[in-house]
């Protein structure tokens, strides 16, 4: 009598729980299956679609949230400035010195060009391109350009254009696959300890030659400034000269015996000196031609 009551209640506590199930399943579907066809692309990038049915699409998708097929893969390329840094480059000089150099630059890619470059590279990472043809290419432009100076030139003057000659290089090679390459710059030389010593030493000779050259050019300014001196020392002594021969000449020229004379007597006290000894030692002092005739008389 109480079986059929039992079991009907079983029954039906079975499909409350297969529909629990199957309005669960149906949930999460509804959660978990929209998810399944969007795909984010990070600012500044845009997305390569590839369909495992209908191979590349030629739309990219751009920043933000995009819906894709269930089985599509979506590879990023940049089209914003990226830097990229490469450390300790090995090159070689023109006078055949190993050295080790840093290179760093920026870059961005044409989005025109993005579909070409996946099938370039297939659906791989900036990252790994730029660690594997974008280092070799930066790495033969820079043994190109550096085998052009000496390990001094490019510690010196020729640093600049040595960074010149290879973003030139560089960018050219590049850009045909899309990658825009600018602001390359090129690190200080890092030689092995037997080139370093033979660029200390020929840093210092350097150094010792322009300090000579400085101290001969001073010595040269100062010879010349007492060249200067003592010409303008002569000129000055030859017009004074000039001058007190002019003055001796006119006073000269205005001497007369008369003015002699009353000089003379101008300076005269009217005492005559007095001697003792014998009368040759008396000096005699000449009186004016008048005095002397009266004296006469």
């Amino acid at each position: 009598m109480n079986v059929q009551p039992m079991e009907q209640k079983k029954s039906f506590f079975t499909k409350k729980v297969i529909g629990g199930m199957i309005a669960g399943i149906a949930l999460l579907s509804a959660v978990a299956i929209p998810a399944l066809f969007i795909e984010k692309i990070t600012p500044g990038y845009v997305g390569v679609v590839y369909s495992p049915n209908g191979g590349i699409q030629k739309n990219t998708l751009s920043q933000g949230w995009n819906f894709v097929g269930l089985f599509d893969k979506v590879t990023e390329y940049p089209i914003r400035l990226r830097t990229v840094e490469y450390k300790d480059v090995a090159l070689a000089t023109s006078d055949g010195k190993r050295i080790e150099m840093d290179l760093s630059y920026t870059y961005k890619i044409d989005p025109s060009k993005v579909v070409p470059m996946f099938n370039e590279f297939g659906p791989i990472a900036i990252e790994e391109i730029e660690d594997t043809y974008l280092k070799k290419r930066l790495q033969d432009a820079a043994r190109i350009a550096v085998s052009k100076y000496t390990v001094l030139q490019l510690y010196g003057e020729k640093s600049s254009n040595a960074s010149a000659d290879i973003e030139t290089l560089y960018k050219d090679d590049v850009k045909v696959l899309g990658f825009f390459v600018e602001n390359l710059t090129l690190g200080t030389p890092k030689p092995d300890e037997k080139t370093q010593e033979a660029i200390d030493a020929r840093v210092q000779a350097a150094q010792i030659n322009d300090r000579k050259k400085i101290e001969l050019e001073t010595a040269k300014i100062e010879a010349q400034k007492k060249k200067v001196e003592a010409q303008a020392d002569a000129d000055s002594q030859l017009i004074r000269a000039q001058g007190q021969a002019k003055s001796n000449k006119v006073l000269q020229q205005s001497l007369t015996k008369e003015l002699i004379e009353y000089k003379k007597a101008e300076k005269w006290d009217g005492k005559l000196p007095t001697v003792s000894g014998s009368d040759s030692n008396i000096i005699q002092f000449p009186l004016p031609q008048n005095e002397s005739n009266e004296t006469k008389k």
